[in-house]
């Protein structure tokens, strides 16, 4: 069932592209205009010269699609206007109509007069035909076997003996133990306050308070409520922060200062550390500063010290910082109030950014706060990230200054503890804070020439790396942590209520006017603290932080299989390739590529003349509209095919230019369309540096989609379960407006077929994916495209078991307002999963999250593959009525690069919901296949571990996947490479989104 999207009465932008189709039609019908099809070498080869057209395109006046209102939009892409909504359609079928015709005439070259269907059957090749002994860049593979694959179990450590430890993991526990008893709490402390404010008032004038507070209490509008809310959204941010202060304690605890003068002065620097964080704490929530104190600007963007900081994430920019990561684990007894909260933690070290190359964060950090840098510079040039950049420049500014800024340690007195004494906010208040509020740019970029100078004298670097390598040491001790609980208080200060009864009695509250503002700023009036600290507060909630230390060490079941392509002989497959205009791409076109069957899409780099933002945004739409409906016209009556598009490029990931990272995206969204009825994938390759072991990888990922089979070498690890399908679902937002709740977004997944041959083998394949537009809050209520998938496998495949995956959400609340109906699951809400599971009775749903968490490798490990069946404590859960989301499963890849080093290696986790879906789902079936040491859960987690290994993407040694939804799901996503700028550079533009439309329209096969 399509769903389509039609225009209503929704506040987001309304878009309308009626101009910008024109001009591509236009253009395409121009006799001035070069046909963008030819046919090349020997007529083997169909080139489509998609660039041209997009070029000439973007060289036009065009409308706005976005009209006068660019400036609200967050994205805009299918919210259209009523008018271009009945037009579409046609103008889509109008262009699909132009450049059939103009493939057509150049068929007519050929003598047989071939139609389009004939010229591509005659254009696909066997995939046997690319069968050789080694990896080629001219899409040569050897398809071969992986024999002696090996994973290997671990477990938990309780005992004192840490002679087998192999993985240390640190975990955080955060609780909150009253949350049912805020609005009691609250009620309570006002009625206090009235009593002991305002006790010499009339009885007439209290007795009004009372009311007041009724009315408060009685109203869900009211600042009552205001105030409820904001404690429920920003409470776990703040325990956070408290937490990364509390790992860095302990660890200070466990640092053995005996062993070395070197671990001593490292103490020191890491004690000053924690003092500076609790010191920013203290500033930006200081009740005595008004809100204009922490504002302050630099190239045009304004930024408020107090709303940056008060953020869950603000410490995160330092080079040494706790950074709490994965969520592993999930509890709500709605009886008690009790909720619990568990994360994986792990050390940033300074370690390297990853998009650019040897820098270190804060040599990163301090390159760009350098207004003489080239990458400060240009940024500042660039209007389209101009402001995200300053604000960005600021905020390191005052976190770097609060944190490093130091006594002279020339100074002849000096010593490491004199650093202890050192007052951040005085210094910052009078050398830093009024340069930063004027308006003065020149006395802003010598104010920063001075910081850097400063931490270039004070040797800061030589302070971060001592601190790093007595931490990387700590964290290899074999002792475990010291056990650490840290209690405290979520209080509300009493300075957020009124103290002026008329006040109060015009406005029928005792809160004050702040409560209605940004909810940033009534941070400052929540505190963490420790218990019994202070009587100034309303009302408060206790909490608690527990941080462990889980040791993992190795048990002696073992399993070893082998992989395996399936064969190739029935597969046709039409490869595709992306390269440059230059030299050195017609070099090695020529010497790999001439000779073979291919279509071919040309593209010009041009790094000096970057397209201007309104250039860039029409040329990427003509291109991704042209390129797929073209895509589509070759495809349309061929069975499926196997379509390998690989991208030859002259750079990479540091020194990109702009036309290859938009080809990369449209590559990976053309990929995940064609998916849908073919076998598709895509890779590139900079082809400056060819590189031994770079096409094996480059080979070995671009045929990593095809079909594989396992096969295991002892018949005890045969598995029972006939079929499970593995269902992956992600959106990413394609319509969505500044202050406003309305959004739409784009649904996109995938289906993994699992398959149990009779000879005990397993085979996996891609059975398809999917992509849906909807309004957000359908999304999760009635996902047709996900159903339709669930429906389809079970009537036509006999499916009957699902694996049904999404992300962990992010958790940033305590979920004391949220509704009954609203149970913040999103892709696993009891709507979707009813939806789901329809009128199957006999239908399996087994829903899960994932996550990733980190470790500290201890020693040298055996197997390269390493998995924990999480079932520590899972046997008392079964008379637990708690709504949790529990972990177990666990998957660690233990491979070592050479000449690598890692302080940390990523564990996937896999976490399933219990006492979610009672009248939906039987929770005795999502215990006995995830849960429960049973037959059916050996084999979902064994295909779960099979996914892993299908996915693996490099030639080197064969291990399993750590993350084999990042196709899906993450920062280099399909969803997230999707989006581009809009013309002026003012809100995102969905290609998939607006490409998913066009395919119903095609897939129609008539105007709507």
């Amino acid at each position: 069932m399509v769903n389509v999207l039609r225009p209503d009465d929704n506040d987001l932008v309304k878009v309308d592209y009626s101009d910008l189709l024109n001009k591509i039609l236009n253009v395409l019908r121009s006799e001035q205009t070069k046909n963008p099809f030819r046919l090349a070498s020997d007529r083997k080869q169909l080139v489509m010269d998609i660039d041209s057209i997009a070029t000439q395109v973007a060289a036009l006046s065009v409308h706005d699609p976005l009209g006068g209102s660019a400036n609200y939009a967050r994205s805009a892409t299918v919210n259209f206007s009523p008018g271009f909504f009945d037009n579409f359609p046609h103008q889509v079928d109008q262009i699909r109509t132009r450049l059939q015709e103009l493939l057509e005439s150049v068929l007519l070259e050929l003598p047989d007069n071939r139609s389009i269907d004939q010229f591509v059957s005659n254009l696909v090749t066997s995939l046997t035909d690319f069968q050789g002994k080694t990896p080629k860049l001219d899409f040569t593979y050897p398809f071969g076997n992986y024999p002696g694959l090996r994973k290997q179990r671990l477990s938990v450590n309780k005992t004192a003996d840490h002679s087998r430890d192999l993985l240390k993991f640190h975990k955080i526990a955060i609780t909150v133990l009253n949350s049912a008893e805020f609005n009691s709490q609250l009620r309570n402390g006002l009625i206090n306050y009235i009593n002991l404010e305002f006790a010499g008032v009339s009885e007439s004038d209290r007795e009004e308070l009372y009311d007041i507070v009724d009315d408060l209490e009685n109203n869900p509008q009211s600042d009552f409520y205001r105030l409820k809310h904001i404690a429920d959204t920003e409470t776990l941010g703040q325990l956070k922060k408290q937490a990364q202060i509390h790992y860095l304690e302990i660890l200070k605890e466990a640092i053995n200062t005996s062993t070395s003068p070197g671990n001593a002065k490292a103490a020191i620097y890491l004690e000053d550390l924690i003092r500076r964080l609790k010191l920013i704490n203290h500033y930006i929530n200081d009740i005595n500063k008004a809100d204009g104190h922490y504002l302050v600007n630099y190239a045009g963007a304004s930024v408020n010290y107090r709303d940056v900081f008060s953020r869950a994430d603000a410490f995160n920019r330092l080079p040494i910082i706790p950074i709490i990561e994965g969520l592993l684990g999930e509890s709500t007894d709605e009886e008690w109030g009790e909720l619990q909260f568990i994360f994986g933690l792990k050390l940033k070290l300074d370690g390297k950014v990853n998009a650019h190359g040897s820098k270190r964060v804060f040599k990163y950090s301090l390159n760009l706060i350098n207004p003489d840098s080239q990458e400060h510079q240009e940024l500042l040039k660039d209007v389209s990230r101009r402001e995200a950049f300053a604000k960005k420049v600021l905020t390191i500014v005052f976190l770097y200054y609060f944190v490093f800024a130091s006594n002279d340690p020339s100074d002849p007195d000096y010593t490491p503890e004199s650093d202890l004494g050192y007052d951040p906010i005085t210094a910052f208040d009078k050398k830093v804070l009024p340069t930063l509020r004027e308006s003065d740019e020149g006395k802003k970029q010598d104010l920063f020439r001075r910081i850097l100078r400063g931490f270039d004298k004070y040797e800061v670097q030589s302070k971060i790396d001592q601190l790093k390598d007595c931490l990387t040491n700590t964290l290899k001790y074999k002792s475990r942590l010291p056990r650490g609980k840290n209690n405290i208080h979520i209080s509300v200060k009493k300075g957020i209520l009124e103290n002026d009864i008329s006040n109060i009695q015009t406005r029928q509250t005792l809160f004050k006017e702040v409560l209605g503002g940004n909810p940033k700023n009534v941070l400052k009036y929540l505190s963490i603290r420790e218990p019994n600290v202070g009587g100034d507060s309303v009302c408060s909630l206790e909490a608690n932080i527990r941080i462990s230390d889980i040791r993992y060490c190795a048990e002696d079941e073992q399993q070893s299989f082998s992989m395996e392509y399936d064969d190739i002989t029935g597969i046709k497959a039409l490869p595709i390739l992306l390269i440059p205009r230059d030299d050195k791409a017609t070099k090695i076109y020529n010497q790999y590529f001439k000779q073979h069957k291919l279509v071919l899409f040309p593209y010009k780099i041009d790094k000096n003349n970057p397209l201007d933002s309104q250039g860039a945004f029409v040329y990427r739409f003509t291109f991704a509209l042209l390129a797929y409906i073209c895509l589509r016209l070759l495809l349309q009556e061929q069975k499926r095919l196997f379509i390998p598009i690989l991208r030859l490029h002259l750079s990479n990931k540091e020194d990109e230019a702009p036309i290859e990272k938009f080809l990369l995206s449209l590559c990976m969204v053309l990929s995940h369309l064609l998916n849908q009825e073919h076998r598709s994938n895509t890779q590139g390759i900079d082809i400056r540096d060819l590189s031994s072991y770079k096409i094996p990888n480059v080979m070995t990922s671009l045929y990593s989609v095809l079909p594989k089979t396992f096969r295991f070498n002892n018949s005890l690890y045969y598995p029972q379960l006939d079929k499970l399908a593995i269902i992956v679902v992600s959106s990413r937002e394609s319509d969505g407006k500044w202050n406003s709740r309305h959004k739409r977004s784009n649904l996109m997944g995938e289906v993994v077929g699992v398959i149990r041959r009779n000879d005990g083998a397993v085979r996996l394949q891609l059975l398809t994916t999917f992509s849906g537009n909807y309004d957000h809050q359908r999304l999760f209520q009635e996902p047709t495209v996900v159903i339709d998938q669930v429906t389809k496998l079970y009537d036509k495949n006999g499916y009957k078991h699902f694996i049904y995956v999404a992300k962990a959400p992010y958790t940033s609340t305590l979920h004391m307002t949220q509704s009954q109906d609203d149970d913040g699951l999103f892709f696993m809400s009891k709507d979707v999963i009813r939806a789901l599971k329809g009128e199957h009775k006999d239908i399996k749903i087994y829903p899960m999250f994932f996550d990733k968490y980190y470790v500290v490798k201890l020693k040298k490990i055996g197997a390269s593959s390493l998995y924990i069946q999480d079932t520590e404590q899972l046997t008392t859960l079964v008379e637990d009525e708690s709504k949790q989301s529990v972990v177990f499963f666990n998957l660690f890849n233990g491979i070592e690069v050479p000449g690598e080093q890692r302080n940390y290696n990523g564990v996937i986790s896999y976490a399933t919901l219990l006492n979610i879906y009672k009248g939906i789902l039987d929770d005795q079936d999502i215990r006995n296949g995830l849960m429960y040491d049973t037959p059916l859960k050996q084999d979902i987690v064994q295909y779960l571990s099979l996914f892993h290994f299908w996915r693996y993407q490099k030639a080197r040694e064969i291990s399993f996947k750590l993350d084999p939804y990042e196709n899906l799901i993450g920062d280099y996503s399909v969803g997230a490479l999707s989006l581009f700028d809009h013309m002026r550079g003012k809100g995102k533009f969905n290609s998939l989104a607006f490409l998913t439309e066009v395919r119903n329209i095609l897939n129609s096969g008539r105007v709507r």
